[in-house]
Protein backbone atom coordinates (compact mmCIF):
# COMPACT_ATOMS: atom_id res chain seq x y z
CA UNK A 1 0.00 0.00 0.00
CA UNK A 2 2.61 2.43 0.85
CA UNK A 3 4.85 1.45 -1.85
CA UNK A 4 2.01 2.30 -4.43
CA UNK A 5 1.40 5.49 -2.79
CA UNK A 6 5.56 6.37 -3.09
CA UNK A 7 5.27 5.24 -6.92
CA UNK A 8 2.34 7.43 -6.84
CA UNK A 9 3.81 10.55 -5.69
CA UNK A 10 6.97 9.67 -7.57
CA UNK A 11 4.80 9.90 -10.86
CA UNK A 12 3.48 12.75 -9.88
CA UNK A 13 7.28 14.28 -9.13
CA UNK A 14 7.97 13.18 -12.77
CA UNK A 15 4.94 15.19 -14.73
CA UNK A 16 4.79 17.74 -11.69
CA UNK A 17 3.30 20.04 -14.35
CA UNK A 18 -0.06 18.33 -13.87
CA UNK A 19 0.07 19.83 -10.61
CA UNK A 20 0.26 23.35 -12.42
CA UNK A 21 -2.00 22.40 -15.20
CA UNK A 22 -5.17 21.46 -12.27
CA UNK A 23 -4.21 24.12 -10.20
CA UNK A 24 -4.23 27.14 -13.17
CA UNK A 25 -8.01 25.44 -14.13
CA UNK A 26 -9.28 25.90 -11.05
CA UNK A 27 -7.84 29.09 -10.55
CA UNK A 28 -9.49 30.29 -13.96
CA UNK A 29 -12.94 28.54 -12.40
CA UNK A 30 -12.85 30.58 -9.52
CA UNK A 31 -12.31 33.68 -11.52
CA UNK A 32 -15.74 33.52 -12.74
CA UNK A 33 -17.08 34.04 -9.59
CA UNK A 34 -14.17 36.22 -7.99
CA UNK A 35 -13.65 39.21 -10.95
CA UNK A 36 -16.89 40.20 -10.57
CA UNK A 37 -17.14 40.02 -6.70
CA UNK A 38 -13.89 42.19 -6.67
CA UNK A 39 -15.29 44.91 -8.98
CA UNK A 40 -18.60 44.97 -7.01
CA UNK A 41 -16.81 45.16 -3.37
CA UNK A 42 -13.98 47.60 -5.24
CA UNK A 43 -17.31 50.20 -6.34
CA UNK A 44 -18.54 49.63 -2.80
CA UNK A 45 -15.45 50.84 -1.34
CA UNK A 46 -14.90 53.32 -3.15
CA UNK A 47 -14.33 57.08 -1.75
CA UNK A 48 -15.13 55.59 1.74
CA UNK A 49 -12.89 55.23 5.30
CA UNK A 50 -13.65 51.73 5.45
CA UNK A 51 -11.37 50.83 2.49
CA UNK A 52 -8.66 51.87 3.94
CA UNK A 53 -9.34 50.19 7.30
CA UNK A 54 -9.72 46.80 5.53
CA UNK A 55 -6.16 47.37 4.58
CA UNK A 56 -4.59 46.25 7.82
CA UNK A 57 -8.45 44.09 9.38
CA UNK A 58 -11.68 43.07 8.25
CA UNK A 59 -14.09 45.94 9.02
CA UNK A 60 -16.92 42.88 10.53
CA UNK A 61 -19.14 45.66 11.34
CA UNK A 62 -19.53 47.28 7.05
CA UNK A 63 -19.38 43.82 5.98
CA UNK A 64 -22.53 42.89 8.18
CA UNK A 65 -24.34 46.24 6.49
CA UNK A 66 -23.51 45.12 3.43
CA UNK A 67 -24.15 41.48 3.26
CA UNK A 68 -27.61 42.75 4.27
CA UNK A 69 -27.97 44.13 1.37
CA UNK A 70 -26.95 41.48 -1.15
CA UNK A 71 -28.56 39.30 -3.07
CA UNK A 72 -27.08 35.91 -5.53
CA UNK A 73 -24.08 34.98 -4.83
CA UNK A 74 -22.27 37.66 -3.17
CA UNK A 75 -24.23 37.12 -0.27
CA UNK A 76 -21.56 33.98 0.11
CA UNK A 77 -19.39 35.78 0.54
CA UNK A 78 -18.57 36.43 5.16
CA UNK A 79 -15.47 35.93 7.01
CA UNK A 80 -15.55 32.15 7.08
CA UNK A 81 -13.93 31.80 3.34
CA UNK A 82 -10.60 32.99 4.95
CA UNK A 83 -7.98 30.88 7.23
CA UNK A 84 -9.10 27.86 7.84
CA UNK A 85 -12.91 28.50 7.94
CA UNK A 86 -13.58 27.27 5.07
CA UNK A 87 -12.55 23.32 5.77
CA UNK A 88 -15.08 23.49 8.28
CA UNK A 89 -17.67 25.08 6.65
CA UNK A 90 -17.44 22.77 3.72
CA UNK A 91 -17.48 20.07 6.02
CA UNK A 92 -20.09 20.50 7.96
CA UNK A 93 -22.19 21.30 3.88
CA UNK A 94 -20.81 17.97 2.93
CA UNK A 95 -22.27 16.28 6.15
CA UNK A 96 -25.68 18.45 6.04
CA UNK A 97 -28.94 15.95 5.77
CA UNK A 98 -31.30 18.55 4.28
CA UNK A 99 -30.87 20.63 1.26
CA UNK A 100 -29.49 23.83 2.40
CA UNK A 101 -31.71 26.58 3.18
CA UNK A 102 -33.67 28.47 0.33
CA UNK A 103 -33.49 26.05 -2.04
CA UNK A 104 -36.93 24.50 -1.01
CA UNK A 105 -39.81 26.25 -0.25
CA UNK A 106 -40.36 26.83 3.12
CA UNK A 107 -44.31 25.82 4.55
CA UNK A 108 -45.25 29.36 6.43
CA UNK A 109 -48.71 27.41 7.50
CA UNK A 110 -49.98 28.11 11.12
CA UNK A 111 -52.72 26.66 12.95
CA UNK A 112 -56.06 27.93 12.15
CA UNK A 113 -54.96 29.55 9.13
CA UNK A 114 -56.73 26.77 6.48
CA UNK A 115 -55.89 26.41 2.66
CA UNK A 116 -54.81 29.80 3.10
CA UNK A 117 -51.67 29.23 3.92
CA UNK A 118 -48.97 30.57 1.69
CA UNK A 119 -45.39 28.86 0.47
CA UNK A 120 -42.67 31.75 1.04
CA UNK A 121 -39.29 30.73 -0.33
CA UNK A 122 -36.28 31.94 1.76
CA UNK A 123 -33.69 33.83 0.27
CA UNK A 124 -31.41 31.27 -1.70
CA UNK A 125 -28.64 29.89 -0.32
CA UNK A 126 -27.42 28.75 -3.25
CA UNK A 127 -27.15 31.34 -6.46
CA UNK A 128 -27.65 29.73 -9.58
CA UNK A 129 -24.42 31.12 -11.16
CA UNK A 130 -22.56 29.14 -7.97
CA UNK A 131 -24.13 25.90 -8.91
CA UNK A 132 -23.25 26.64 -12.93
CA UNK A 133 -19.96 27.43 -12.01
CA UNK A 134 -19.82 24.02 -9.76
CA UNK A 135 -21.23 21.62 -12.55
CA UNK A 136 -18.88 23.26 -14.85
CA UNK A 137 -15.75 22.10 -12.36
CA UNK A 138 -17.26 18.68 -11.96
CA UNK A 139 -17.21 18.36 -15.46
CA UNK A 140 -13.97 20.13 -16.41
CA UNK A 141 -12.23 17.45 -13.18
CA UNK A 142 -14.12 14.00 -15.07
CA UNK A 143 -12.67 15.24 -18.24
CA UNK A 144 -9.18 15.83 -17.48
CA UNK A 145 -8.78 12.76 -15.06
CA UNK A 146 -9.05 10.49 -18.17
CA UNK A 147 -5.74 12.27 -19.07
CA UNK A 148 -4.38 12.57 -15.60
CA UNK A 149 -4.36 8.70 -15.07
CA UNK A 150 -3.34 7.70 -18.98
CA UNK A 151 -0.06 9.76 -18.18
CA UNK A 152 0.61 8.20 -14.81
CA UNK A 153 -0.42 5.07 -16.77
CA UNK A 154 3.33 5.17 -18.34
CA UNK A 155 5.71 4.33 -16.28
CA UNK A 156 8.45 6.42 -18.05
CA UNK A 157 6.31 9.89 -17.28
CA UNK A 158 6.13 12.54 -19.65
CA UNK A 159 3.33 14.14 -21.42
CA UNK A 160 2.22 16.53 -23.66
CA UNK A 161 -0.85 19.25 -24.00
CA UNK A 162 -2.04 17.64 -26.47
CA UNK A 163 -1.53 14.11 -25.35
CA UNK A 164 -3.32 14.94 -22.36
CA UNK A 165 -6.16 16.52 -24.29
CA UNK A 166 -6.95 13.66 -26.54
CA UNK A 167 -7.06 10.97 -23.58
CA UNK A 168 -9.10 12.86 -21.78
CA UNK A 169 -11.71 13.71 -24.62
CA UNK A 170 -11.21 9.31 -25.44
CA UNK A 171 -12.58 8.20 -21.97
CA UNK A 172 -14.53 11.26 -20.99
CA UNK A 173 -17.87 9.38 -22.02
CA UNK A 174 -17.47 6.48 -20.30
CA UNK A 175 -15.62 8.51 -17.00
CA UNK A 176 -18.87 10.76 -17.05
CA UNK A 177 -20.76 7.61 -16.38
CA UNK A 178 -19.27 6.29 -13.58
CA UNK A 179 -19.40 9.35 -12.15
CA UNK A 180 -23.51 9.71 -12.72
CA UNK A 181 -23.37 6.17 -10.95
CA UNK A 182 -21.14 7.53 -7.89
CA UNK A 183 -23.63 10.30 -7.76
CA UNK A 184 -26.70 7.88 -7.41
CA UNK A 185 -24.66 5.79 -4.83
CA UNK A 186 -24.48 8.92 -2.69
CA UNK A 187 -27.91 9.57 -2.91
CA UNK A 188 -28.72 6.12 -1.71
CA UNK A 189 -26.38 6.83 1.62
CA UNK A 190 -28.04 10.24 2.11
CA UNK A 191 -31.66 8.48 2.10
CA UNK A 192 -30.36 5.51 4.02
CA UNK A 193 -28.77 8.12 6.46
CA UNK A 194 -31.98 10.23 7.14
CA UNK A 195 -34.00 7.59 9.25
CA UNK A 196 -30.75 6.65 11.10
CA UNK A 197 -30.13 10.18 11.28
CA UNK A 198 -33.05 10.82 12.89
CA UNK A 199 -32.69 7.58 15.12
CA UNK A 200 -29.63 8.53 16.53
CA UNK A 201 -30.44 11.71 17.67
CA UNK A 202 -33.69 10.63 19.40
CA UNK A 203 -30.79 8.27 20.88
CA UNK A 204 -28.77 11.47 21.72
CA UNK A 205 -31.59 13.41 23.50
CA UNK A 206 -32.61 10.34 25.81
CA UNK A 207 -28.94 10.14 27.05
CA UNK A 208 -28.02 10.13 30.42
CA UNK A 209 -25.22 12.28 30.06
CA UNK A 210 -23.96 15.31 28.25
CA UNK A 211 -20.77 13.22 26.82
CA UNK A 212 -22.85 10.32 25.44
CA UNK A 213 -25.09 12.23 23.77
CA UNK A 214 -22.22 14.12 21.79
CA UNK A 215 -20.31 10.72 20.89
CA UNK A 216 -23.47 9.79 19.48
CA UNK A 217 -23.87 12.99 17.34
CA UNK A 218 -20.18 12.82 16.17
CA UNK A 219 -20.67 9.27 15.70
CA UNK A 220 -23.27 9.09 13.47
CA UNK A 221 -21.26 11.84 11.25
CA UNK A 222 -18.61 9.70 11.49
CA UNK A 223 -20.35 6.77 10.24
CA UNK A 224 -21.71 9.38 7.18
CA UNK A 225 -18.08 10.50 6.61
CA UNK A 226 -17.06 6.49 6.62
CA UNK A 227 -20.05 5.83 3.68
CA UNK A 228 -19.03 8.65 1.52
CA UNK A 229 -15.17 7.60 1.24
CA UNK A 230 -16.37 4.21 0.18
CA UNK A 231 -18.61 5.21 -2.60
CA UNK A 232 -15.42 8.05 -3.70
CA UNK A 233 -13.23 5.26 -2.97
CA UNK A 234 -15.25 2.53 -5.55
CA UNK A 235 -15.94 5.69 -7.91
CA UNK A 236 -11.78 6.44 -8.27
CA UNK A 237 -10.77 2.62 -8.93
CA UNK A 238 -13.75 2.12 -11.49
CA UNK A 239 -12.39 5.33 -13.22
CA UNK A 240 -8.84 3.41 -12.97
CA UNK A 241 -10.23 0.14 -14.11
CA UNK A 242 -12.03 2.39 -17.07
CA UNK A 243 -8.93 3.28 -18.21
CA UNK A 244 -5.90 0.86 -17.70
CA UNK A 245 -7.91 -1.59 -18.91
CA UNK A 246 -10.10 0.09 -21.34
CA UNK A 247 -13.13 -0.83 -20.11
CA UNK A 248 -16.29 0.54 -22.14
CA UNK A 249 -18.96 -0.33 -19.44
CA UNK A 250 -19.38 1.83 -16.50
CA UNK A 251 -21.12 -0.38 -14.65
CA UNK A 252 -18.79 -3.56 -14.79
CA UNK A 253 -16.15 -1.03 -14.05
CA UNK A 254 -17.95 -0.13 -10.39
CA UNK A 255 -18.33 -4.20 -10.02
CA UNK A 256 -14.67 -4.77 -10.64
CA UNK A 257 -13.87 -2.36 -8.22
CA UNK A 258 -16.01 -3.11 -5.53
CA UNK A 259 -14.50 -6.88 -5.85
CA UNK A 260 -11.27 -5.10 -5.59
CA UNK A 261 -12.03 -2.86 -3.06
CA UNK A 262 -13.35 -5.92 -0.94
CA UNK A 263 -10.20 -7.98 -1.81
CA UNK A 264 -7.61 -5.76 -0.75
CA UNK A 265 -9.79 -3.21 2.14
CA UNK A 266 -7.03 -2.94 4.01
CA UNK A 267 -4.55 -1.19 1.58
CA UNK A 268 -7.52 0.68 -0.77
CA UNK A 269 -8.69 2.20 2.50
CA UNK A 270 -5.06 2.84 3.80
CA UNK A 271 -3.98 5.05 0.99
CA UNK A 272 -6.98 6.75 2.21
CA UNK A 273 -6.30 7.00 5.89
CA UNK A 274 -2.26 8.28 4.43
CA UNK A 275 -3.71 10.61 2.36
CA UNK A 276 -6.56 12.32 4.73
CA UNK A 277 -3.75 12.13 7.77
CA UNK A 278 -1.66 13.87 5.39
CA UNK A 279 -3.86 16.55 4.11
CA UNK A 280 -5.09 17.27 8.18
CA UNK A 281 -1.81 17.76 8.56
CA UNK A 282 -1.04 20.37 5.28
CA UNK A 283 -4.26 22.26 6.92
CA UNK A 284 -2.43 22.36 10.72
CA UNK A 285 0.67 24.09 8.98
CA UNK A 286 -1.74 26.47 7.13
CA UNK A 287 -3.47 27.24 10.37
CA UNK A 288 -0.42 27.62 12.13
CA UNK A 289 1.11 30.24 9.71
CA UNK A 290 -2.08 31.97 8.79
CA UNK A 291 -2.06 32.74 13.09
CA UNK A 292 0.53 33.94 13.44
CA UNK A 293 0.93 35.96 10.07
CA UNK A 294 0.05 39.49 10.75
CA UNK A 295 -1.58 40.93 7.44
CA UNK A 296 -0.66 44.91 7.54
CA UNK A 297 -0.55 46.43 4.19
CA UNK A 298 -0.46 45.30 0.43
CA UNK A 299 2.81 43.65 0.81
CA UNK A 300 1.94 41.39 3.76
CA UNK A 301 -1.31 40.78 2.03
CA UNK A 302 0.82 39.25 -1.52
CA UNK A 303 2.89 37.04 0.79
CA UNK A 304 -0.73 35.84 2.41
CA UNK A 305 -2.21 35.25 -0.89
CA UNK A 306 1.57 33.47 -2.14
CA UNK A 307 0.88 30.84 1.36
CA UNK A 308 -2.43 30.19 0.55
CA UNK A 309 -1.62 29.70 -3.01
CA UNK A 310 1.03 27.22 -2.02
CA UNK A 311 -1.70 25.66 0.40
CA UNK A 312 -4.01 24.68 -2.58
CA UNK A 313 -1.13 23.55 -4.52
CA UNK A 314 -0.17 21.30 -1.77
CA UNK A 315 -3.80 20.08 -1.98
CA UNK A 316 -3.89 19.15 -5.52
CA UNK A 317 -0.59 17.30 -4.97
CA UNK A 318 -2.00 15.30 -2.57
CA UNK A 319 -5.23 14.64 -4.69
CA UNK A 320 -3.35 13.46 -7.90
CA UNK A 321 -0.59 11.40 -5.38
CA UNK A 322 -3.65 9.77 -4.46
CA UNK A 323 -5.22 9.10 -7.59
CA UNK A 324 -1.67 7.46 -9.09
CA UNK A 325 -1.32 5.49 -6.45
CA UNK A 326 -4.70 3.89 -6.61
CA UNK A 327 -3.37 2.89 -10.42
CA UNK A 328 -0.32 1.71 -9.11
CA UNK A 329 -2.28 0.13 -6.29
CA UNK A 330 -4.37 -1.86 -9.13
CA UNK A 331 -1.68 -2.32 -11.31
CA UNK A 332 0.29 -4.48 -8.68
CA UNK A 333 -2.97 -6.49 -7.24
CA UNK A 334 -5.48 -6.19 -10.20
CA UNK A 335 -4.79 -9.37 -11.70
Amino acid sequence: MLSALHRGFRGVGRNWGLVVLVFTVNLGLALVLALPLASQLERELAHRGTSASMMYSFDYDWWSHWSEDQTGYTRSFAPDVFGTGFAFKNLSLLLGEHPPPGVLPRNDRRPGQGGAASLRPEAPALDLLIIAVAGLYLLTQIFLTGGLLGVFRAPQGGWTFRGLIHGSGFYFGRLLRVSLLAVGLVGIVFVVNAPFARWMDGLAREAVSERTALAIGLGRHALLLAALVLVHMLASFARVIVVQEERRSATLALVSSLGFCARNLAATLGQYVVILSLALLLLTAWAAVDARLVVLGWKSQLLALAILQTFLVGRITLRLGLLAGQLELHRARGR
